[in-house]
């Protein structure tokens, strides 16, 4: 349990905290004073006045935040604003504000991708291992053993790349160039039309040969320029793909019970810091950009909900009252929190701990 938890807490715990210093880092360019950093929730073991910021940090690093001076009207001090008042920023300023914690997740996941593809990672060699019957590649001359090194011409050094390669296939044939020893042979084979799903359980028409990975591995690395723009094509795709499944949730096409919360990533965190370094930042990059993309969801309680209202501000010329404010951002708070609730149910379920409970009790 200790081997799960602890890399949990780690990795979330400097997460937020990577958050939360993006906004006190803009607060501090913009001239505005921090009255209060904390980093989790729950008793304090952390607590340090500094001259003008209280630094706090709890026991459970699941939350953190940072209290801008002058954040409402309400607590200005002689009723008008002052210099370092949060409000006394200008809009740019203050949006850069509410923007710079995402950025901060986002920039960090980036550095996180980079030394993960330099260093490289375990792939599947493109060597086959055996063949499904009814297929084609039964038949063709293929043999176990055998390394496919290229698709029509295009070059594969990985099961991934061949089997892209495959699927993406328009012609009526293919032509598999195969290392055998020392020997490269060419062979072609008429590929069979199937049905496969996509990453959210779409149906989509393929192509396929039958055949099955040899199961031996090799590491996939790259140069260091080669690394920052596969890192940069990494953040953007994970971006991307994080939001069609956050809209495929909203209209229905995704099941909910595909969400994952913390005893969710416990589990992954456990598994990928025995899998060593690389994996391990591997999966902080991940939750460090899911992290940027929910926190940017206008929803009330997150920093998209604070962009929502400060650009609402924007185009009606006036401010949205600070009673509105706080009363949407309650309701935003009860929502996330009914979420918490969910993901957590769906994380119980996925481990079987109601069906050990049952068990325990005799049920």
């Amino acid at each position: 349990m200790l081997a799960q938890l602890i890399p949990t807490l780690i990795i979330l715990g400097f997460l937020i905290f990577v958050h939360e210093l993006g906004h006190f880092l803009m607060c501090r360019w913009s001239g505005v004073a921090v009255e209060k950093f904390s980093i989790g929730f729950g008793p304090e073991i952390f607590r340090w006045k500094g001259r003008n910021t209280e630094y706090v940090i709890s026991i459970i690093p699941l939350g953190g935040f940072v209290k801008p001076k002058g954040e409402s009207f309400s607590e200005l001090e002689k009723g008008s604003l002052q210099k370092g008042d949060f409000l006394a920023a200008s809009k740019w300023q203050r949006l850069a504000i509410l923007v710079a914690g995402v950025a901060m997740n986002y920039l960090f996941a980036f550095l996180l991708l980079v030394p993960v593809f330099h260093l490289g990672f375990p792939v599947l060699k493109s060597t086959i291992g055996g063949f499904v019957a009814g297929y084609p590649a039964e038949t063709s001359g293929l043999r176990t053993g055998d390394q496919v090194v290229s698709v029509n011409g295009r070059p594969v050094s990985n099961w991934q790349e061949m089997t892209l390669a495959i699927f993406d296939n328009e012609k009526p044939n293919l032509s598999l160039s195969v290392k055998r020893g020392d020997v490269v042979t060419d062979i072609l084979i008429e590929p069979k039309e199937d049905s496969a799903q996509d990453a959210f359980g779409d149906k989509k028409q393929v192509f396929r040969i039958g055949v099955t990975p040899s199961n031996e591995y090799s590491t996939l690395s790259y140069p260091l320029p080669a690394s920052i723009q596969k890192a940069f094509e990494a953040t953007v795709s994970t971006t991307v793909l994080t939001h069609k499944a956050i809209w495929r949730l909203i209209t229905g096409r995704l099941s909910a019970k595909t969400l994952s919360g913390p005893i969710g990533i416990m589990a992954m965190a456990g598994t990928a810091s025995k899998m060593g370094l690389v994996p391990l930042l591997q999966l902080t990059a991940m939750i460090s950009i899911s992290l940027a993309v929910i926190n940017l969801l206008p929803i009330p309680a997150l920093d998209g909900g604070h962009i929502l209202f400060l650009l609402i501000g924007w185009i009606r010329g006036r401010e949205v009252s600070h009673q509105m404010q706080e009363r949407v951002t309650q309701i935003g708070f009860m929502c996330l929190m009914a979420l918490m609730v969910f993901v957590v149910y769906n994380d119980l379920i996925n481990i079987g701990a109601f069906q050990k409970l049952r068990a325990l009790f005799g049920g």
